[in-house]
């Protein structure tokens, strides 16, 4: 049975697939280091690639990853110990490291993480292209050398580059929907059902996220090439279920790392969700052209000049049956308006809208219309009447497009350009075919190949510079590849170690996730899925943070050091040199008599020394009253009263701004982009009070003002009390502790009662054990994990699973056993069948 648009049993040969796909690969590939070449970025010249989060996040989880697999790492694949102060791992795991290709970073140095994580983004645009390539002609039948041209297209589109390229985890998306478009295509030919469940398996596993976005454009394409068959309707349906299927079982089959990521995503620090704004319709047809740039703020829909033309011919080519002609435009136009409707928006984005970069969907229009392109030149090369109608549109929508602040210099040039080259290039082709002499010639094709994957090449490639150019000043936060200095501070931090003895806190001066890239064993994490229970904690004990909450700052402070048995600090000094101060610290676990009450909370005014306080089980601060004044110039004096020797700390997490005791050095107040919800400032340390024992405090506020505290602001801190308190601790703590993979093991003095205080986050997975006894959920304490002793035990364990790691591998086991049994009756339908 043959449809309207080809749905044929058999699968097109393996040879005419994979021609193409490598040439689109190889393209990709070359198009993606010109533009390095060019414009000088890593691993090509001086300038940083490491823009935004990917040098803050993701290069640092692949450090991590690498620990990981060359055993290097405190913790394994399910929990880290590096990062604020112990996490889970898995979840980020699958969020950020999920796809296959991520394990390419153990085959290179560690002092290469850039490089590894360069060679792996070029990968997965080259794997996209290939993979769009091979979708178009398994669709149906056509000149391969315009699928490679579309793979190409498809490869280095405006998303990928403008959205992608900085964020690798999203580009396995990129590679999900023209695979996701073959699952489609294995329904229709009910094919490839063991395949298919394994590609849907893959991806899902790479990144769910996009993965979600491509699911349901996979569905449309779908429903799209039903709508254009002609097939019966039984059979349309059996197509549909049979896809439905292949989706659930393959979801079913990553269960084990899926319902970890749920169950740590409900649990993580929740951000606000972003106010969807569309943007003008002027801006957003300005992204469809070559040399636009808008990340964050407009959709990226570039898929180059020529693949732009071949589908608005789509409308006008006579050799498209009308039936698909209707189909395909109304598809790409109702994706289109999804992109631009707050409900469809929100819908793309699994009803959360991104505070950050708002059209993350971008890359399924690209790949939608690149699959309407191919619709119009599979069928027949377009002739000059669709040509043309193809070119009005174009030249329609740079019409509209002009003056939009997203199009850059030179962009109309090359526009004309390439659509003029390609108009030549088709129209040629169309009238040598229409004489019989020159019909068969291959030459003038494989010419206009030549020409026109040029033409793609050199507008891609010009277009990615001008991209990564542009969005350099948007985005200018950027890391540094790894250098000396780096490696200067990963050895100093490798030689101070002794964890699980005590903790070696790296600071969070390069990055958030510095325990992580840099080593040792921090406050410091970025990650969505940073736990809001530790955030809570953190903050509570004077922490600063950043990202709605979801990068956690290191505190330097030497209560909160003892809490976290902190007992070497890495700090910069020198141009970045690195210098470990070392202090007596107790052990990760102590024991305590009786646990402190919590103390009442008041929102407005915490009380951070009574918090740490608390942890501790001493007093070791003072915190007074204190008189403010301001003055015109919106400067604020606080003036209080402290034991002479003691340490003025000062704590306002909604302020931004300096401030300084007395004529002092001044210490930045980091709270800026709505105080209090973007960022939070630390307790900082401001220096000795005076023998007056007058503590005057000088605040000086940033851009937005904030009031000060009524109380709480201010304490000081007696250090000998905190030595006595310190040595009470190690006198009475564990004698060993042992930290392997995501258990925990400490030997107490014999005879210990009351209650073994353990310095780890307290989050959802720990179980404890008390001299073997049977296994129980540690009591939160301040945050902190909390095991009762029985006063005949000495020894305390405790293991960390992930929450919904159990249902999940119950869940994938399922999974797995009917996907199997599928496969079992399929083959003996076929043998019955056969015989």
């Amino acid at each position: 049975m043959v449809s309207e648009e080809g749905v044929e049993p058999k699968p097109v040969r393996r040879r005419s697939v994979v021609l193409p796909a490598a040439v689109a690969a190889v393209v990709v590939a070359a198009v993606f280091a010109a533009s390095g070449v060019i414009r000088g970025t890593y691993p090509f010249g001086s300038l940083s690639r490491s823009t935004n989060d990917l040098g803050t996040q993701y290069i640092p989880f692949f450090a991590h990853l690498w620990d990981v697999l060359h055993g290097r790492a405190q913790g394994d694949l399910l929990f880290n110990w590096q990062s604020a102060f112990g996490v889970g791992f898995l979840a980020d795991l699958g969020v950020d490291l999920g796809s296959p290709l991520s394990l390419l970073v153990g085959l290179f140095p560690r002092d290469q993480i850039d490089l590894a994580v360069y060679v792996i983004t070029t990968l997965k645009l080259s794997l996209a292209a290939a993979a769009m390539a091979a979708a178009l002609l398994t669709m149906r039948p056509g000149p391969r050398w315009v699928a490679a041209i579309l793979g190409v297209s498809y490869g280095v589109c405006g998303w990928a580059i403008d959205d992608g390229a900085y964020v690798p985890m999203w580009l396995d998306g990129l590679i999900a929907l023209p695979m996701f478009f073959l699952v489609a295509e294995w329904s229709l030919r009910r094919t490839n059902r063991l395949l298919s469940v394994l590609v849907v398996a893959v991806f899902w596993l790479s990144n769910f996220y996009t993965a979600y976005m491509a699911t349901f454009a996979g569905g449309v394409y779908l429903l799209a090439r039903l709508l254009t068959s002609d097939l019966s309707w039984s059979l349309r349906l059996r197509s549909v279920v049979r896809h439905g299927v292949s989706y659930a079982l393959g979801m079913a089959l990553v269960a084990p790392i899926l319902l970890p990521i749920i169950t740590a995503n409900d649990a993580a620090t929740p951000s606000p969700s972003g106010i969807f704004h569309a943007s003008a319709v002027d801006v957003f047809l300005s992204r469809l052209l070559p040399l636009s740039e808008g990340v964050g703020r407009t959709a990226s829909l570039y898929v180059g000049t020529l693949a732009l033309l071949l589908a608005l011919t789509l409308p006008f080519n006579k050799f498209v049956p009308w039936r698909s002609r209707v189909v395909w435009v109304l598809t790409i136009v109702g994706v289109a308006l999804s992109l631009r409707w707050g409900p469809t928006q929100q819908f793309w984005h699994a009803f959360d809208t991104p505070n950050g970069s708002q059209y993350r969907q971008a890359f399924v229009l690209c790949g939608l219309m690149v699959v309407a392109a191919w619709v119009t030149v599979a069928h027949k090369l377009p002739g000059p009447i669709a040509l043309l109608g193809g070119g009005v549109l174009l030249a329609l929508i740079a019409v509209l497009s002009d003056g939009s602040p997203m199009l850059t210099e030179y962009w109309l040039v090359v526009l004309i350009a390439s659509a003029a080259i390609g108009l030549v290039a088709f129209g040629t082709i169309w009238l040598l075919r229409r004489s019989a002499r020159t019909r068969r010639l291959k030459w003038p094709v494989a010419a206009a190949f030549a020409v026109l994957l040029v033409v793609v090449a050199v507008e891609t490639t010009w277009t990615a510079v001008i991209t990564d150019e542009q969005r350099s000043k948007v985005l200018s936060n950027s890391n540094a590849a790894w250098d000396d200095k780096q490696t200067a501070r990963y050895d100093a931090l490798r030689e101070a170690g002794g964890w699980p003895e005590y903790r070696t806190e790296p600071g969070t001066s390069v990055t958030p996730n510095d325990p992580i890239l840099l080593g040792g064993q921090g406050a410091g994490m970025y990650s969505s899925l940073l736990p809001y229970s530790v955030n809570q904690m953190m903050t509570s004990l004077g922490f600063g943070w950043s990202g709605y909450g979801r990068a956690a700052r290191t505190l330097v402070n030497p209560v909160t050091d003892a809490i976290f048995s902190v007992g070497a600090r890495m700090r910069l000094v020198d141009d970045g040199k690195p210098e470990i101060t070392r202090s007596a610290a107790p052990p990760l676990v102590t024991v305590r008599r009786r646990l402190a009450n919590a103390a009442p909370v008041d929102v407005n005014n915490p009380n951070a020394y009574a918090a740490q306080e608390r942890l501790l089980g001493s007093t070791v601060y003072e915190v007074p009253k204190y008189k403010g004044t301001r003055f015109a110039t919106g400067e604020v004096k606080l003036v209080a009263a402290c034991k002479p020797g003691t340490s003025a700390y000062l704590y306002m997490p909604r302020v931004g701004g300096r401030a300084r005791l007395g004529d002092g050095p001044w210490y930045e107040l980091s709270s800026t982009r709505r105080p209090g919800i973007n960022t939070s400032s630390p307790m900082i340390g401001l220096g000795t009070v005076p023998p007056t024992g007058v503590v005057l405090i000088e605040v000086r506020f940033g851009a937005a003002p904030q009031g000060i505290p009524a109380y709480n602001a201010i304490g000081c801190l007696d250090h000998q009390a905190l030595n006595t308190a310190v040595r009470r601790l190690r006198a009475s703590g564990a004698t060993d502790v042992e930290a392997d993979g995501h258990a925990l093991h400490a030997t107490l003095p014999p005879g210990s009662k009351g209650w073994a205080v353990i310095g780890v986050p307290k989050i959802s997975g720990w179980t404890c054990s008390v001299g073997g006894g049977k296994a129980q959920v540690p009591r939160d304490y301040g945050g902190l994990m909390a095991v009762p002793l029985t006063g005949t035990a000495d020894r305390v364990d405790c293991t960390f699973v992930p929450p919904g790691l159990r249902r999940g591998l119950a869940v994938g086991a399922a999974a797995a056993a009917v996907t199997l049994g599928i496969v079992l009756i399929g083959a003996l339908r076929r043998r019955r069948t056969a015989s």
